[in-house]
């Protein structure tokens, strides 16, 4: 018997690892090898103490990856019967470019990386329980890390350089192999359970794990066969606003006629004094941080429950209280009181002074009409009698007027703005019929912000200042063919450039179209503080930026000589022109 049991046993591995084998092409995860950072670590004054930047990086908002007990016990997606490491080993996730985080016994007693954020009070509506899991926070996104020498420094809320898609995918094909191979599977099962778990405990997690692979499967299905997430976005971007619709309008609706292609992936905004601007997202579709904070959750997998004859219970996951948190650390009571833009790091090349000056002029005759001053005349302005670049709502609190300017004018690439005004949705069991992606949207997250605050008996005035002190009669959502101009504080830190990351340098960006490159590498952090960006030379396991995709056009905000608008936004620069912009930008 024992010598039946051990062939069917090694059968199965032999006819799973044929098919694995075979299907190997499919389920391979492409990133980088790991390579150690520079060991000296620069922490940059951003108005944050470490108990702060902790908070930031670590606080629950309702999203769930896995079961935080499965994540701590699967193996990382390789083909070995002998088992492979921990997946949340540290050098593997900093391949998909992922922070070493700081252990912290409350925050984070596993040391797992800056934005991975454990919750033990996870609440699910679909089974009305609570469970403890992990789950992605907006840190993960919006913490940059800049190599340059023997230095790795670290910027709060600019940009991440990581790659999202090739990470779920990793994550994906790590459960299948866990519930293809038996011995794996028996190593995950003593890993979840422990040694003294029950014939029931261990049905009870096959049966949960069946069929957590089994919704995540049926949602793949459906992705693959309308081609929705085929035009990959790469390192430190994503469709932001197409994913949170998806997740939105598909998932949480059941409903696959919803689902839409990504062909409009953005690169990672900075989020320094975005708190206090009057509206945010590249295409200047939100004023509501807390809105925009419920859109962001969903779309990182908080889950929501908007089909059956519960739908309009608009029952989910997010973890306002944390949000509520995050946003309070980002923004503080008033302008520039909370995160600030980093300063240029004394261990870069120190700044030539005779360029910065010419710079600054030169800055404000070609930038300033769209970009608006240096942070130090806000701030003065800020306190005038009248000022000019700010709007006081009436809650009497002030709000940075960003400019808006029309898609056809700047001329960059389209998509985000205009595949969010032309989108529709059918809201199904929500019973609003068809609706813009600005209206279902809004149905969605003001309701659940209302649900929120029912529950918890706020007055009026306290929804107001969870909700950022904007004002109840104030515009939250709209849909326009527009891009926004903000502020250029800090710049030098947020590596691509266009709202859609297709320059890969300042350089680049100042000069013509025709000099852009066409293709670049992403996936590397070191830094170059001369043309200032990423390093894009080719890297194996890295993506290759093609502009001629869906999407990625790096045409728009060009200096050129000729007739203005139509992309045109100013004269041809001279190289000389352009190093002394470039140093100034450095300097703000």
């Amino acid at each position: 018997m024992k010598r039946k049991l051990i062939g069917g046993a090694l059968i199965v591995v032999v006819i799973g690892g044929y098919f694995l084998y075979h299907e190997w092409s499919k389920l391979r995860v492409v990133v980088p090898e790991y390579k150690a950072p520079p060991e000296q670590k620069v922490q940059l004054d951003q108005h944050w103490t470490d108990e702060q930047r902790h908070r930031f990086h670590y606080t629950a908002q309702g999203t769930r990856l896995l079961p935080y007990d499965w994540f701590m016990a699967l193996e990382q997606p390789c083909f070995s019967i002998a088992g492979c490491k921990p997946f949340h080993e540290k050098t593997y996730l900093a391949r998909f470019g992922f922070m070493e985080g700081d252990q912290d016994q409350q925050l984070n007693p596993d040391g797992l990386p800056v934005g991975f954020a454990k919750q033990d009070d996870f609440y699910d509506p679909e089974s009305k329980g609570t469970s403890k899991v992990v789950g992605l926070t907006c840190a993960a996104c919006h913490t940059g890390e800049l190599y340059f020498d023997k230095y790795a420094v670290r910027v709060e809320g600019a940009p991440a350089m990581i790659e999202v898609f090739q990470f779920q995918k990793a994550l994906g094909v790590a459960l299948i192999l866990t519930d293809k191979m038996p011995f794996r599977y028996k190593r995950f099962e003593s890993n979840v359970l422990g040694p003294t778990a029950t014939e029931d405990d261990k049905k009870k997690l096959r049966s949960a794990l069946d069929s957590f692979i089994s919704r995540a499967m049926f949602e793949k299905s459906a992705t693959d066969q309308e081609k929705i997430y085929t035009n990959l976005a790469g390192f430190g971007r994503t469709d932001a606003l197409t994913r949170i619709g998806n997740q939105v309008f598909a998932v949480d609706m059941r409903n696959n006629a919803n689902f839409a292609p990504a062909n409009a992936p953005v690169r990672y905004p900075q989020v320094w004094d975005a708190s206090w601007f009057t509206w945010v997202q590249y295409n200047s579709s939100i004023a509501d941080p807390l809105v925009r904070n419920i859109g962001e959750a969903l779309g990182v997998r908080a889950s929501a429950k908007l089909y059956g004859n519960d739908a309009k219970d608009l029952g989910n996951s997010v973890h306002i209280e944390g949000l509520k948190t995050i946003e309070d650390l980002l923004s503080g009571t008033e302008p520039y009181q909370g995160l600030s833009s980093p300063k240029w790091p004394a261990v870069f090349p120190p700044l030539a002074q005779d360029k910065v000056t010419r710079g600054a002029a030169l800055y404000k005759q070609h930038c300033e009409g769209c970009h608006q001053p240096p942070v130090v005349e806000l701030q003065e302005d800020l306190k005038s009698a009248q000022p000019k670049y700010w709007w006081k709502n009436a809650q009497g609190k002030q709000f940075f007027k960003v400019k808006d300017v029309k898609q056809e004018y700047v001329g960059t690439d389209p998509h985000e703005a205009v595949d969010f005004l032309n989108r529709t949705a059918d809201t199904g069991d929500l019973g609003k019929g068809r609706v813009s992606a600005e209206e279902g949207l809004k149905l969605v997250t003001i309701g659940m912000a209302g649900k929120f605050f029912d529950s918890k008996g706020l007055t009026p005035q306290q929804r107001i200042e969870w909700s950022g002190f904007r004002d109840p009669a104030d515009p939250v959502i709209r849909a326009e063919a527009i891009y926004k101009a903000r502020p250029l504080n800090g710049i030098w830190a947020v590596g691509l450039y266009l709202h859609n990351g297709s320059v890969p340098n300042l350089y680049a960006l100042l000069s013509p179209q025709s000099e852009r490159p066409d293709k670049f590498w992403l996936g590397s952090k070191q830094y170059d503080p001369v043309k200032v960006g990423y390093d894009t030379s080719e890297l194996k396991g890295g993506y290759l930026f093609d502009t001629a995709n869906p999407g990625n056009s790096n045409k728009g905000h060009e200096f050129k000589d000729g007739p203005r608008g139509n992309g045109v936004i100013g004269p041809a620069l001279s190289p000389d022109d352009r190093w002394a912009i470039i140093e100034y930008l450095k300097s703000l």
